[in-house]
């Protein structure tokens, strides 16, 4: 009980209190309720009592002994002291009065007799059926959350549970704080939060998982949001726990990547809330970039996506399998070293067929669409090319790709590189490959002859037969068309390899 209810209970009131000093404190707790008329009383007590006495005790004591009276009281930690004038005193004593305001003491005078046997009864019998209703209310909340969890309530349908039990907003975070979720504050949990009056750890498979708050407007001294705090974070680690065992993580994983590429969302919170119960500290702002694993090594993808998921740093990378490939949505600006590293932790996993294609880095989490429709583009035009592919550095291809199968494309193939290609055809030769190095190489016969591993004379002889084919190709406003139909001419080629 708060010292204000001890005073509003009917046995006080016939007793006719007054507060004497600390009348700003009336919210302290009252644990018990003692009568002493021993000087010496504090050392009979052990904190949060309403010690009641008529002042026998220190009679004749004078200030100094008041005064010292009231500085054991306080070091004690008694909730508050009661004066029953009359017997010894007609009025509080000065130094007591004064003393009671340095120790920061309430002090209470009661003007009316009223037997102490009949306070201590009436405030120890409301005590203890108070605490009695508390410990109900305690197993009460236990046993809602316990429903809650047997009808598969997750971390999101808890938190809503908690905050209506304490009638106050109640969050849930990360270890490491990011937001996992929210109730009782408006919309998304927003708002003001305030100090935590109760915090608990979660605890997932003997590990620190994160914490549950209950805030402001709940009171520290209320026992009830102790238990439900207390019993949330059971209940939360529970859930988490099983979603752990039954594989739940890597269906939501998955169905969030699935919603990611698809656009399937209502808002980008949304986004950020999932992520964030899968124990990922995303935002809705940051670099994201998607990775995409393909040609992998080994079947079972389960360990291809612990692998994908180790190789980057702890809480930045969304891993899922997808059809026959990994795609990890990676919080990162590095986005190619991170794909580097992946394939060096797939490469650990059988003989290194694996390739990994990065899209493109966006700045929302909600644009991530974006970076996962590059990499497929890119992957697509990259079969068994380099075994680390940046979409980034493909602009000029994935555009070209878009137009390959038009008749423009293939006009501009056959007047720039057709004679080439029909010589090649015809007499096993390489000339289309050359010249594609060749202009590869700013025109440097000396690269060139050392990317085909050709002496130079026999360079000089097929770039002078690749002139008497298709006309001089160091003419300055020529460049550009060969440098086109090259790539448009191996952009078919890749499309219709068998």
């Amino acid at each position: 009980m708060t010292l204000a209810e001890v005073l509003a209970l009917d046995v006080l009131r016939r007793a006719d209190p007054q507060v004497v000093v600390g009348a700003e404190l009336l919210d302290r707790p009252v644990r018990w309720v003692h009568t002493s008329e021993l000087a010496e009383a504090a050392y009979l007590l052990r904190g949060g009592e309403l010690l009641l006495t008529t002042g026998l005790g220190i009679t004749g004591r004078g200030a100094v002994g008041e005064a010292a009276y009231v500085a054991a009281l306080a070091t004690r930690g008694v909730a508050a002291l009661a004066l029953e004038l009359g017997w010894t005193f007609p009025e509080a004593p000065r130094a007591l009065v004064d003393a009671c305001s340095e120790h920061g003491l309430p002090l209470l005078v009661l003007r009316e007799v009223v037997p102490f046997v009949e306070i201590t009864e009436q405030v120890q019998t409301t005590i203890l059926e108070r605490a009695a209703g508390t410990a109900r209310s305690g197993r009460d909340v236990r046993q809602v959350l316990t429903d809650a969890l047997l009808d598969g309530a997750g971390p999101p349908e808890l938190t809503v549970l908690l905050s209506e039990l304490v009638s106050a907003p109640v969050v849930v975070t990360t270890a490491e704080g990011a937001l996992v979720a929210a109730a009782g504050q408006g919309p998304n949990g927003s708002g003001r939060r305030g100090r935590p009056v109760a915090r608990r750890d979660v605890v997932l498979l003997d590990r620190h998982w994160g914490h549950v708050a209950v805030l402001p407007p709940a009171r520290t001294d209320d026992p009830l949001v102790g238990a439900a705090c207390g019993y949330g974070a059971e209940a939360l680690g529970l859930a988490l726990l099983r979603s752990a065992a039954g594989a739940d993580l890597e269906v939501r994983r998955r169905q969030l990547v699935d919603d990611l590429t698809e656009r399937r969302w209502r808002a980008p919170g949304e986004l950020v809330a999932r992520a964030r119960v899968l124990g990922l500290p995303f935002s809705a702002d940051g670099r994201y970039a998607a990775l995409v694993v393909t040609d992998l090594p080994v079947t079972d993808l389960d360990i291809v996506v612990r692998a994908v998921a180790g190789a980057v740093a702890p809480g930045t990378a969304l891993v899922a399998d997808v059809g026959e490939d990994v795609v990890a949505v990676v919080r990162t600006s590095a986005v190619t070293a991170a794909a580097r590293a992946v394939l060096r932790a797939v490469d650990a996993l059988g003989p290194p067929s694996a390739r990994v294609v990065a899209g493109t880095v966006v700045g929302r989490l909600e644009d991530v669409d974006r970076s996962i429709a590059r990499a497929r583009a890119a992957q697509a035009l990259t079969a068994g090319g380099d075994r680390v592919v940046s979409a980034a550095g493909m602009t000029a291809r994935l555009l070209l790709a878009g137009v390959s199968d038009g008749p423009l494309a293939h006009h501009l193939v056959r007047e720039e590189i057709g004679p080439l290609a029909d010589y090649d055809a015809a007499h096993g030769s390489q000339l289309v490959r050359t010249l594609r190095i060749y202009l590869a190489h700013a025109s440097s016969k000396v690269q060139t002859a050392q990317a085909l591993r050709l002496r130079r004379q026999t360079l000089y002889g097929r770039l002078q037969r690749i002139e008497e084919l298709i006309g001089d190709i160091a003419a300055p406003q020529r460049h550009t068309a060969l440098v086109l139909a090259l790539a448009l001419d191996e952009l078919a080629c890749r499309t219709h390899a068998p």
